[in-house]
């Protein structure tokens, strides 16, 4: 099933008081049918001039909006943000959240979002795997996974989905760390005297996502309404 890009994703700016857009800082998801939207705290919690304000661009109606009211986690080193009734309508296409107890290693998985490739943001489709979870023992609400695809610029905020009885978010893409690969030495002889060697070494990227138990911790603490977790059909959200 794909997504409908202009149902499932927005564009998160800084705009002017008249709602001119003049940055594009990320994306954020429905979460919420009451409209709210979910992205990462970098993408909305940034620099400013004093009459820069953070806008979506609504592109179902082809208009931007301005975001009133942006929660963020109370631990400061959290990267979520999560912004209620953030298009000011009541919203019947919003994204369900997996069961956490459903999503293991290995599990196939994409994301939808925007990024940047020149001047202006474009839609980009990432597919992988779960490369591995991490699961801080006195901070369950920062458990995170890691992909085998990277978060570029401009995918912060998006949703990390997999398909399960219709798609489902297992977590919130939030940026990407680099790994090396273990070199490995080509040796080369020549008139057993002469020695040549070449050290290869291959540099991967990661992508970080905060787990689905962790963005249930957030919307529970900011007292989000009517998000869904499930491992079924949820009836309605995808129908047309």
């Amino acid at each position: 099933m794909q997504l409908q890009v202009r149902s499932f994703l927005f564009q998160v700016f800084l705009a002017s008081p008249d709602l001119q857009l003049r940055q594009f800082l990320g994306t954020a998801f429905p979460i919420a049918p009451n409209g709210g939207l979910m992205t990462c705290r970098h993408v909305t919690d940034v620099n400013r001039e004093e009459d820069e304000l953070v806008a979506i661009f609504d592109g179902e109606r082809n208009q931007a909006v301005l975001v009133k009211d942006i929660q963020y986690p109370q631990n400061p080193r959290l990267d979520m943000a999560y912004m209620p009734n953030a298009l000011g309508r009541p919203k019947r296409e919003f994204l369900p959240i997996l069961n956490p107890a459903q999503i293991v290693m290995g599990e196939n998985v994409y994301s939808v979002g925007f990024y940047v490739a020149g001047r202006s943001p474009e839609v980009g489709y990432f597919k992988g795997n779960i490369v591995n979870f991490t699961e801080p023992e006195k901070a369950p609400e920062s458990t995170e996974i890691s992909l085998s695809y990277p978060v570029i610029e401009g995918l912060s905020g998006s949703p990390v989905l997999t398909f399960h009885h219709g798609p489902k978010i297992v977590g919130l893409c939030h940026g990407s760390v680099q790994s090396r690969i273990a070199p490995r030495e080509i040796l080369e002889y020549e008139d057993g005297r002469l020695k040549f060697q070449e050290t290869v070494t291959r540099i991967v990227e990661l992508g970080r996502a905060y787990h689905a138990s962790a963005l249930m911790r957030f919307l529970d603490e900011v007292d989000a309404e009517g998000y869904v977790v499930s491992a079924e059909h949820v009836p309605g959200i995808f129908e047309s």
